[in-house]
């Protein structure tokens, strides 16, 4: 019997359309399905959005998933669990827009990843405080593989100064 090999991903998922709770637990449930063990989860946290105009705020978290999947398994797997939760398309061109739910890979292991598909550590995470915030909750001595900092150093040099605070339900 071969030997299995665990790995340790950390994601962003985020919500600013609809029931925005309902898509966040939705997403955890498939990818505690799908994807791997949950071990950690962030509080979730309400933002305005980053880089665009909408009407409602986004919901926020991050969690650690421990998994056998490759970083390109992963990948696919978060997108299917998007589309399944409705979100209809990605991001492009640098164009943000309001979604049901996005999920985001920000670490894998150790490892860097530059390819036309992923990029591993996530290219925007050390500037957006609505990753770096949760992210910092879970995992505050994680060391950024590239720039040999932890979690908690990226965000304390974090220029974005968007208002966070911790979601309690209306």
């Amino acid at each position: 019997m071969g030997i299995i090999r665990h790995s340790l991903a950390y994601l962003s998922l985020g919500s600013n359309v609809g029931n925005r709770e309902r898509h966040l637990e939705n997403a955890q449930r498939e990818l505690a399905e799908h994807v791997g063990k949950i071990v950690s989860v962030s509080p979730l946290y309400e933002n305005p959005p980053f880089g665009f105009e909408a009407e409602q705020h986004f919901l926020n978290l991050c969690l650690c998933i421990q998994t056998t999947l490759s970083p390109s398994e992963l990948l696919q797997k978060c997108n299917k669990i998007e589309f399944s939760i409705g979100r209809v398309k990605k991001s492009t061109n640098g164009m943000y827009h309001s979604r049901c739910i996005d999920i985001d890979i920000i670490l894998f292991n150790n490892l860097t990843i530059d390819s036309e598909a992923l990029t591993i550590p996530h290219p925007h995470f050390r500037k957006r405080r609505f990753v770096l915030k949760p992210l910092n909750d879970i995992a505050f001595n994680k060391i950024d593989p590239e720039t040999s900092l932890t979690i908690e150093q990226l965000l304390a040099n974090c220029t974005d100064e968007s208002d966070m605070k911790i979601w309690t339900q209306s």
